[in-house]
């Protein structure tokens, strides 16, 4: 019942935003309860919200039309999800505190042309069922990540990732796989 009062007030373009800032972000709140009525009202905004998904307090998304999150899918507080590229997460993803997840960046090819001048460009990120994302990784534009893989801490994923591979460093790079090898 409470869940769905969020979704509507989340459907009010006036009360949208004040309402999320006063009472959905705040940290201490009981945690089951408010990371419940955060996908709640997300599912009012992304293009679907998964059952049993939680999204912790500060999580900051932009462009929400453009996302989708699946199933039994954890995003952590200050995770930032720029969805104007587009974004896909699977069924039982686990996003690490702080994580980057952008789907667009600056043109800078023309080195005849000031940077700022040149655009920008999306390009959609997919993240495939059970993945884990460690603290404060960083998921640049147009990057598949395969099926139960595995990307470090601080880790910044410049390219597609294999299934079940652990990937890490800057750029990241395979440093295992799960079955061990």
């Amino acid at each position: 019942m409470l869940a769905r009062i969020v979704e509507k007030i989340g459907q009010i373009p006036k009360f949208r935003v004040f309402f999320y800032n006063l009472f959905l972000s705040w940290p201490e709140s009981p945690k089951p309860l408010m990371s419940e009525l955060r996908a709640a009202y997300w599912r009012t905004h992304m293009i679907s919200v998964g059952s049993c998904s939680k999204i912790s307090h500060q999580v900051k998304i932009k462009f929400a039309s453009r996302i989708s999150i699946g199933k039994n899918s954890h995003i952590l507080n200050k995770v930032i999800l720029d969805g104007r590229g587009g974004i896909l997460i699977g069924d039982d993803v686990l996003v690490g505190f702080e994580t980057l997840i952008l789907t667009s960046t600056h043109n800078h090819r023309d080195p005849n042309v000031l940077i700022r001048l040149q655009g920008m460009f999306q390009k959609p990120i997919i993240i495939n069922n059970d993945v884990w994302i460690g603290a404060r990784a960083i998921i640049l534009p147009g990057v598949a990540i395969g099926k139960g893989a595995i990307v470090g801490c601080s880790a910044v994923v410049t390219k597609d990732v294999p299934d079940y591979a652990i990937v890490g460093g800057s750029p990241a790079r395979i440093v295992g796989t799960r079955n061990g090898t």
